[in-house]
């Protein structure tokens, strides 16, 4: 159900309930300036429990522009809440507007100080409605719903003069760039419908001579357009009195037809131009508005409180939709596992149907299992000297005096490594424990013996190097295991060197070497 906004319009007199709903603007209630009226309202609000708009159309206003220093957000509030109290002695009910920056080289702010100056008339009708708990969202004066009337006609101007008869008498509101800058209300017999037009024309003529004074126009030959709002019955002769000059430009409203066009089906006959104030303050309210946050203090916690809800829905939308999410996901899975559960089902019957076309097996299947995995084993313990007598000839291929004498190859364990002659013996380590269900595989060996050709007895150090270094390039390559390496001669301060050592014959047994290289099977 469409939650109905209440429209509270106060005047000096009286104020006056409307109900704000898709047919229209509909008086509820009137309510006198008295006790009795204030007591009857408050029964009102007991009936009602919606959002309150109160729109104030009384003299007692003032409107004030003055610059600021270009500050912070924090400096400013002071500097405008220090302002607000120098020039008012009541503060509860004032306003501060920004319109814009200057355009000289300080940027000096413009702003649009306002206030009621007798807030005492508000009291009663304030205190009603906080007693009563209501929403009140904002108090307004029709000069600040000015604008949006403005708008609401069609009217794009950039400096605009409202004039509106009303039941409190001639306002006039000053509208540039979208804000008001100044407004007024002007007595007026609203009985005399000729001079009520006159009024019209004068007091715009007067006003635009005091804007300028003031210098709210640049110049006294600045056009500005004057809209006038009047009802059906002063429309003509308003139309007939105000007549455009050099710079009062007339656009004469009809409030009756202004009010069908905007969307009033049913509006108070009598008030038409209030009916069209009323109407912007329920539909295009400002930002700005007369109100403390403790005349607000029930509006800010239904909108806590609409947040929330907002934000409760929110997630729950963000859950179900993410449920969703998952029923989805389950139910594709589900629709693999049954596809799967069927290729699995056609794939064993294909199976069981081919394995019923085999011959009869000798044996059990688990023996062939195990008959499979000891012919892998054995087939990884083969070993062929190819592949050791390989890397053998490239390593004789940077050695050309090294000789190959003899190769013995065999498969078993690697010899224990021997120390040179001289060297103090190596402990072998202790062999570690084999898993129990593991088969430890041998090894490739072959046993080198070599001599150094060419060389002479003097050459002992060239002799054994070059045999070294020939062992070394062996040993380089990682898939190779080099033990039991006899070298030529020791060179070690123990050792005794014994033969001719200052005879020129080439070596003959002095200079073989051995040694024995390995390579584990399945590497």
């Amino acid at each position: 159900m469409l939650r109905k906004k209440r429209l509270l319009y106060l005047t000096s007199n009286r104020l006056t309930a409307h109900s704000l709903s898709r047919s229209g603007l509909l008086v509820d209630a009137a309510f006198e300036r008295n006790d009795q009226g204030v007591a009857d309202f408050a029964a009102y609000l007991d009936r009602t429990h919606n959002l309150y708009y109160l729109v104030v159309d009384v003299v007692e206003e003032d409107y004030h522009q003055d610059s600021i220093p270009s500050l912070g957000r924090k400096d400013r509030r002071q500097v405008l809440a220090r302002k607000l109290g120098q020039r008012y002695r009541d503060t509860s009910l004032t306003l501060s507007m920004s319109l814009g920056y200057e355009k000289t080289e300080r940027r000096n702010e413009k702003v649009l100080y306002a206030a009621f100056s007798n807030t005492q008339q508000f009291q009663p009708w304030l205190s009603a409605l906080e007693q009563k708990e209501c929403r009140l969202a904002g108090i307004y004066s029709t000069a600040l719903l000015a604008p949006a009337v403005i708008r609401g006609a069609g009217l794009k101007l950039p400096r605009c003069l409202l004039v509106s008869v009303q039941a409190t008498g001639l306002r006039q509101s000053y509208v540039e760039d979208g804000k008001v800058r100044f407004s007024r209300v002007g007595r007026l017999n609203l009985e005399n419908t000729a001079g009520v037009a006159a009024t019209c024309a004068s007091e715009s003529a007067r006003l635009q001579q005091y804007l300028v004074t003031m210098r709210q126009l640049p110049t006294a030959a600045t056009p500005i357009d004057v809209m006038v709002l009047a009802a059906g019955k002063y429309h003509a002769a308003i139309t007939q009195a105000c007549r455009d000059s050099e710079v009062l430009h007339y656009h004469v409203i009809d409030a009756d037809k202004q009010c069908g066009a905007t969307g009033l089906k049913d509006f108070p006959p009598e008030t038409p131009c209030d009916a069209l104030f009323l109407h912007a303050a329920g539909v295009a309210a400002p930002a700005e508005q007369f109100a403390q946050e403790r005349h607000r203090h029930y509006y800010r916690l239904w909108q806590i409180s609409r947040a929330l809800y907002a934000t409760g829905l929110a997630v729950a939308a963000a859950g179900l939709l993410f449920a969703g999410a998952l029923l989805l996901e389950i139910y594709s899975l589900r629709g693999d596992i049954q596809t799967n559960q069927t290729q699995h089902q056609a794939i064993s019957a294909e199976y069981a149907r081919l394995t019923a076309t085999f011959p009869p097996a000798p044996t059990s299947t688990e023996n062939l299992k195990n008959t499979i995995k000891q012919f892998r084993m054995l087939q990884a313990q083969t070993a062929s000297p190819a592949d050791l007598f390989v890397e053998v000839s490239k390593a004789l291929n940077a050695f050309p005096q090294v000789e190959i004498e003899r190769i013995q190859w065999r498969v078993g364990k690697p010899p224990a490594e021997t120390a040179p002659k001289g060297a103090a013996p190596k402990t072998a380590a202790p062999a570690s424990a084999a898993p129990p269900d593991t088969v430890e595989l041998g090894y490739a060996l072959a046993t080198v013996s070599a001599r150094v050709v060419g060389a002479r007895r003097v050459d002992l150090r060239a002799i054994t190097e070059m045999a070294s270094q020939f062992i070394g390039v062996l040993r380089k390559n990682p898939q190779l295991d080099v033990s039991g390496v006899n070298l030529p001669f020791a060179l070690t301060s123990t050792d005794t060197l014994a033969g001719d050592i200052g005879s020129e014959r080439a070596i003959a047994e002095d200079a073989a070497f051995s040694f024995t290289v390995g390579r584990k099977l399945g590497r």
